[in-house]
C-alpha cells in the first residue's frame, strides 16, 4: 500500500488553506474553494483587526513566550532550523518552514502578523494571537478526569484563549461600549480546535476512532459555545475552519499504519476509520455553525472554512500544489 508522501509542514500547504479562507470570507461562509481574484482580496481590507485562537496550525508565539526559562525553550523544536527558513529566515516560534495560516490572511487582508497575546510590550490593537501549541476545545479538567495529565494538553484550551482576550480587551479598544463598535470591525479566527481532543483520545487514551465518535457531539458543542462567547463580547465577523483529515496525517499512519488490513486504506493511502471520525467531526460543526448563523443572522457572518477537503485533495494530487513535497505535522 502507497501512504502519502510527507517532508514538512510547508508554507506551500498554509498558503493554499490561507486562500481557502479568503474565499470563504469572500463568499460568505460557503466553504469552497475557488479563485481569489485582487479585486476580491481588496473587497476585504476593511477590518480593524484580526484575532486569533486555536492551537499549533495558528502559533504565532505564545508558547515561547509563556516558557520561564531556556530548558523549557529547548524542548520547542519550533525554536530550531530549519523551522521558519522560507520567511523569517530564522525560527520565528511558528510551527512551519515560515508563515502560518493567519500570517498570510493578515498580509493579504493588508493586516500586521498577529503578534502572541503572551507577548511583553506589544500593541494589540491591530490584532492579537491566542492560539497555543496544545490547544483543545475542552478544558483540562475534563481530560483530567480521565487520566490524563501531561501539561502539554494544559497550554490553553478555548475557554481559557477567550479569557486570555479578554483580559486584553480594555488595552485593545477601551470601554465595553467601544470594544463593542471596535470588534464589530474585526475578524475572528477561532480554531481550528478538535484536532488536539482526538489527539487525546487516539494516542493519549489509546481509543478507537469509532470509541472516539462518542465524544465529538461534546468536543463540537463546545466549539460553538466559544463563538457565542465571541459573539457577547462584540464578534461579528467569524471564521471556524474544520479539521484536517486525520487518516492521512504521518503520525497516525507510522503508529497504525501496520496494525490494521488493507480495507482501512482508501485510494490514497489514508486510514479510512480516522478520516470518517473526522468527517463525522466536520459535518456536526458544519450544522451548528449553520444554526449560529440562522440564530444571529441579523447581527453576524459565522464561516464554515472546509480544510478537510482542500487536505485532502492535495494527498490525492500534490502535483497541483508546487514543485516540493511536504508533509502535515500536528501538535
Amino acid at each position: 500500500m502507497k501512504h502519502p508522501s510527507f517532508y514538512s509542514r510547508s508554507s506551500l500547504l498554509v498558503a493554499s488553506l490561507a486562500i481557502q479562507l479568503i474565499t470563504v470570507m469572500a463568499s460568505g461562509g460557503g466553504g469552497s474553494s475557488g479563485v481569489t481574484s485582487s479585486s476580491t482580496v481588496a473587497a476585504l481590507k476593511n477590518y480593524n483587526a484580526m484575532f486569533t485562537f486555536g492551537d499549533s496550525m495558528d502559533e504565532t508565539g505564545n508558547i515561547c513566550a509563556a516558557s520561564s526559562n531556556k530548558t523549557e525553550l529547548d524542548v520547542l523544536t519550533c525554536t530550531r532550523s530549519p523551522y521558519g527558513e522560507t520567511y523569517f529566515g530564522r525560527p520565528a516560534c511558528r510551527w512551519c518552514d515560515g508563515r502560518v495560516v493567519v500570517d498570510f490572511i493578515a498580509q493579504a487582508l493588508g493586516l500586521p502578523f498577529v503578534p502572541p497575546s503572551k507577548a511583553k510590550g506589544k500593541d494589540f490593537r491591530r490584532g492579537v494571537s491566542m492560539a497555543i501549541t496544545g490547544g483543545t476545545a475542552m478544558n483540562f479538567s475534563f481530560y483530567k478526569s480521565l487520566g490524563i495529565e501531561d501539561p502539554v494538553w494544559n497550554h490553553g484550551s478555548l475557554d481559557t484563549q477567550i479569557q486570555w482576550f479578554k483580559e486584553l480587551m480594555p488595552s485593545i479598544c477601551g470601554t465595553e461600549r467601544s470594544c463593542k463598535g471596535y470588534l464589530k470591525e474585526s475578524l475572528f479566527m477561532f480554531g481550528g480546535y478538535g484536532g488536539n481532543d482526538y489527539n487525546v483520545q487516539l494516542l493519549e487514551l489509546g481509543l478507537t476512532p469509532l470509541q472516539a465518535m462518542n465524544y465529538t457531539p461534546k468536543i463540537v458543542t463546545a466549539i460553538a459555545n466559544g463563538v457565542e462567547k465571541l459573539i457577547a463580547l462584540g464578534a461579528v465577523h467569524v471564521v471556524v475552519p474544520g479539521i484536517f483529515p486525520t487518516g492521512c496525517l504521518p503520525i497516525f499512519l507510522s503508529l497504525f499504519g501496520d496494525a490494521t488490513g488493507e480495507t482501512d486504506f482508501d485510494g490514497t493511502g489514508c486510514l479510512k476509520p480516522h478520516n470518517r471520525l473526522t468527517e463525522y467531526h466536520n459535518s456536526l460543526l458544519r450544522k451548528q455553525v449553520d444554526a449560529l448563523q440562522r440564530k444571529h443572522h441579523n447581527s453576524t457572518r459565522i464561516m464554515y472554512a472546509d480544510y478537510y477537503s482542500l487536505v485532502y485533495q492535495m494527498v490525492q494530487e500534490p502535483e497541483k500544489f508546487g514543485e516540493f513535497p511536504w508533509y502535515i505535522f500536528l501538535v
